[in-house]
């Protein structure tokens, strides 16, 4: 999967620099509950719903808020500047499903949430 052009992301991908980076321990991430993370010099949103992991590229499309500062409730990530809301799940923004988060791959190895970023 290839990054957004311009973001942080798509230079760690366009350099080759991208890898598997360690962001959290797994029992940090309970059921419900979102969290920011730094992998690299990448800034991330982590959210675990429905038993799954899932990471995107910690701001907001709309005007860049970092969304690990705003709410996380019944599945939806909540920027805190404009109230966007955007599904754990998939990224895409409830308004508008063409519109979303940037998602980065995850796995949990070892007790840890690991992003490639």
């Amino acid at each position: 999967m290839r990054p957004r052009r311009g973001s942080a992301a798509f230079a760690a991908w366009e350099d080759g620099s991208m890898a598997w980076k360690s962001v959290l321990r797994e029992e940090d991430l309970p059921e419900g509950v979102m969290a920011g993370a730094e992998a690299g010099a990448l800034r991330v949103v982590l959210c675990r719903h429905r038993g799954a992991v899932h990471a995107y590229e910690d701001h907001c499309p709309h005007a860049g808020g970092p969304l690990s500062h705003g709410n996380f409730t019944d599945g939806r990530l909540i920027c805190p500047w404009h109230a966007w809301e955007f599904l754990c799940e998939t990224g895409a923004w409830g308004a508008n499903p063409a519109v979303g988060l940037r998602r980065l791959p995850v796995k949990i190895e070892q007790g840890r949430i690991w992003i490639d970023a």
